[in-house]
């Protein structure tokens, strides 16, 4: 593809890059103190690299705005909800390290926009969950969609999960567990993992584990963390799968 068909929105293009380099050009005012290197790397490189990430995300959504129906595309000017679901996903790309997730962005954006109205309101819910992970959480969930009902038992293979703690483990050993224990925390709270207690019989509560201070149980991917893979560009076989 052509630099010209890649950029044949330019004006939108352009002006996504300008409001990002004047609004993150404005924060190296705010700390005139620091000087040196510090002001060099807020006053050039971040600008820079917003609007790189945005440009990319535009660009991308550009193309994927050409598989969708004509009449549908070309009513998103007047769409308010659409509109803000198009912001909504240039805010996080600007915040993206990476162009896979600026990739998961577009993903989930193109999807949102192909819904009716009412729908583009709740499918916004999903783009701002995914605001609400880092890299690490969603490569985790993946892992976790992955490997549901045992369809890969290779899934936790990509995942850079800490050596278990024992009693001679370092102090970096067990702070590293800490924060991938976090990760997986901030799943569950947000309702993208859950706990799987198991088969408990009326009457009777799953055995408490002191260590955990937690029944025992394990962990999966939910309905809801399913269909937020989905919406993402990944777990696609889930998809039906919902509880």
């Amino acid at each position: 593809m052509s630099d010209s068909n890649e950029r044949r929105n330019d004006g939108l293009d352009d002006n996504w890059v300008d409001k990002a380099v004047a609004a993150t050009k404005g924060v190296a005012g705010l700390v005139p103190m620091f000087g040196g290197p510090l002001a060099e790397v807020i006053g050039v490189a971040i600008p820079g690299q917003r609007a790189d990430r945005i440009a990319t995300y535009v660009r991308q959504l550009s193309v994927r705005l050409d598989q969708i129906d004509a009449e549908m595309r070309d009513g998103l000017a007047s769409n308010a909800e659409k509109i803000d679901l198009i912001e909504e996903g240039g805010y996080q790309a600007a915040r993206a390290t990476s162009r896979e997730r600026i990739e998961r962005i577009v993903a989930a954006v193109q999807r949102g926009l192909a819904e009716d109205d009412a729908d583009v309101v709740r499918r916004k819910r999903l783009l701002i969950l995914l605001g609400e992970l880092d890299d690490d959480e969603l490569n985790l969930l993946n892992a976790y969609g992955r490997s549901y009902g045992g369809r890969d038992r290779n899934a936790f293979e990509r995942v850079n999960r800490p050596d278990p703690v024992h009693m001679q483990s370092s102090r970096g050993d067990i702070e590293r567990n800490h924060l991938y224990d976090l990760g997986r925390a901030h799943l569950i709270r947000l309702g993208l993992l859950k706990k799987n207690y198991g088969n408990v019989k009326k009457g009777q509560v799953p055995e408490f584990d002191p260590r955990s201070g937690d029944f025992k149980h394990s962990v999966e991917v939910s309905g809801l963390g399913r269909m937020l893979l989905a919406e993402v560009g990944l777990g696609a076989d889930l998809e039906d799968d919902f509880d």
